[in-house]
């Protein structure tokens, strides 16, 4: 997978069902094992709540996830979760749901409802942002052809990642890899055969 959904920052809402209050935390990680100790700090800071449920989404390229009810009835809380993150494409993720107990049952239906609603709302409320698999490109200009280059980038997706101003202007880039041929052919016929070189490949962060 070229490209995956996910979110930048913790961002967190809370729902009051019946005097039982459900505060959902959503962030990101990088994979399963920082997914569990962001949980474990939740339950750490959280651990007078009756409940810390949780779901995380890995990477797409691990195939990692891992959900949990921690003591709800089964299948009313970390599954209900899971769905709403999979359901919005969302990976690299790690989504805890502390329940404090208000007195009052839910039942099942409800408490799942409950569940995967503080999730879906927890999204909502979130800024959704796409990574995609990028070439980083680094060329050395001359002004004169930085303002052309600035000029050429209008019409191709990029990330500038650093610009450094001396006697030229050193520039760092970011293009999905599907543009990396030709973003480098433009950038050698600009500099009349100075090349771009290739840094390496990783996932870059393009507002959805």
């Amino acid at each position: 997978m070229n490209e995956y959904a996910t979110v930048e920052k913790e961002y967190i809402t809370t729902t009051e069902v019946c005097r039982s209050k459900f505060i959902c935390r959503l962030a990101p990680i990088s994979n399963l094992e920082e997914g569990l100790e962001y949980v474990a700090n939740v339950k750490k800071q959280f651990s007078d709540a009756r409940h810390n449920c949780y779901a995380i989404v890995g990477l797409p390229v691990s195939n990692e996830f891992k959900y949990s009810d921690d003591g709800e009835p089964s299948g009313t809380a970390g599954q209900p979760m899971m769905g709403a993150l999979t359901k919005n494409g969302l990976y690299g993720v790690a989504c805890v749901v502390t329940r404090y107990f208000g007195g009052i049952k839910l039942g099942a239906g409800r408490l799942a409802q409950t569940y995967l609603k503080s999730v879906v709302d927890t999204i909502s409320s979130a800024e959704v942002v796409i990574k995609k698999l990028s070439t980083v490109l680094s060329i050395d200009l001359a002004y004169g052809e930085y303002k052309l280059l600035n000029s050429l980038l209008t019409n191709i997706e990029h990330v500038v990642l650093d610009t450094q101003y001396a006697n030229s202007v050193q520039i760092t880039i970011a293009t999905p890899i599907e543009n990396e041929v030709s973003l480098t052919g433009k950038i050698t016929e600009l500099t009349q055969g100075r090349a771009p070189v290739t840094l390496y490949k990783k996932y870059i962060t393009y507002k959805r």
